[in-house]
């Protein structure tokens, strides 16, 4: 039996471990790296939270399935972004932090737990560099990654 597809993406950061835990968790900052989305909703183990846009539309949303602040953020991922992922049973998103030096944080993302190749699956194969990449930036210049064309 084939099993379930997943994603893994390792990404090193030079920030320390605090400030890529801050990175992750705080509406001001995703807003700028998850395509324009704030996190909201307590983090607290059972607790719901959602990734919200401009109007209030909730992009994804889930629970938190466990927490270890600064070291592991484990959550539900249910996607709303279109209609095709919209009714697709929620994945998980696993965030590992570690620190491999004092200045630098190695976060790996483990996005899996998918009924197979799901429309959530296929948009978040490429969503995930983008978002990575996007927070990578913004925590080692201060400033959002632009994704427009060049002039």
């Amino acid at each position: 039996m084939k099993a379930p597809p997943s994603i893994t993406y390792d990404i090193y950061i030079r920030a320390a471990l605090r400030q890529v835990w801050h990175g992750i968790v705080d509406p001001e900052l995703t807003k700028h790296y998850v395509y324009g989305t704030s996190r909201v909703g307590d983090l607290i183990k059972g607790r719901p939270y959602q990734y919200v846009a401009d109007g209030g539309f909730s992009v994804v949303d889930g629970k938190i399935l466990d927490i270890e602040p600064e070291k592991r953020l484990v959550i539900s991922w249910a996607a709303h972004w279109d209609e095709a992922v919209s009714t697709d049973r929620a994945s998980r998103v696993t965030f590992e932090l570690s620190s491999p030096g004092p200045t630098v944080t190695k976060l790996r993302v483990l996005h899996d737990d998918f009924e197979g190749a799901t429309a959530t699956y296929t948009g978040s194969v490429d969503g995930w560099p983008l978002m990575l990449s996007g927070l990578k930036s913004l925590l080692e210049t201060g400033k959002p990654l632009s994704t427009d064309a060049p002039q």
